[in-house]
């Protein structure tokens, strides 16, 4: 006890409180994208989330595998405007195939569970893929959730789990 430094307890005490506060505003943040993606599925019917997670896959594979460098076109927010596009084209694509793909519609358990599982996935493809820390700095209880290999696995699973237990006709 001898070597107790008083000024340790203040910046233990200013670590977990700015901890505490960024992942309270990045679980905030978490809590947007599953509305926005729910808002989605409501506003468009709930079978068009499927497409949607669909249209997610396709999108991180193309954007994975695109041959072509983009760091000449302006900065970081063209990536990011080409994922999107490439979601949105998806979306188009795989929305033909709604009907297929759900052959039901989603409960609202299943559709609560499954955006939340969907907003997993968006942020792990921000973390991992796309060049989102520049505009975003997450906490490092967020990066405990989402930045390892293995979590990057779970988080593009989940959907999929999501998808095969609320989505049986």
């Amino acid at each position: 006890m001898d070597n107790f430094q008083p000024s340790e307890v203040g910046l233990t005490l200013e670590q977990l409180t700015e901890t505490i506060v960024h992942f309270t505003a990045d679980f905030f943040g978490f809590i947007a994208v599953a509305a926005v993606i729910a808002a989605f599925a409501f506003y468009f019917g709930r079978n068009r989330i499927v497409p949607l997670v669909a249209s997610l896959y396709s999108a991180t594979l193309l954007f994975l595998y695109m041959p072509y460098d983009l760091s000449p076109y302006g900065g970081d927010i063209v990536p990011i405007a080409l994922f999107l596009v490439f979601v949105a084209l998806g979306l188009i694509v795989f929305s033909g195939l709604a009907d297929f793909l759900a052959s039901n519609s989603v409960g609202i358990l299943g559709l609560v569970i499954l955006s939340a599982a969907t907003a997993g996935l968006v942020i792990a493809v921000s973390i991992h893929i796309l060049p989102f820390e520049t505009f975003y700095t997450f906490s490092s209880a967020t990066r405990a959730l989402f930045d390892s290999a293995e979590a990057l696995f779970f988080w593009l699973a989940a959907p999929l789990v999501a998808i095969f237990f609320f989505n049986r006709g």
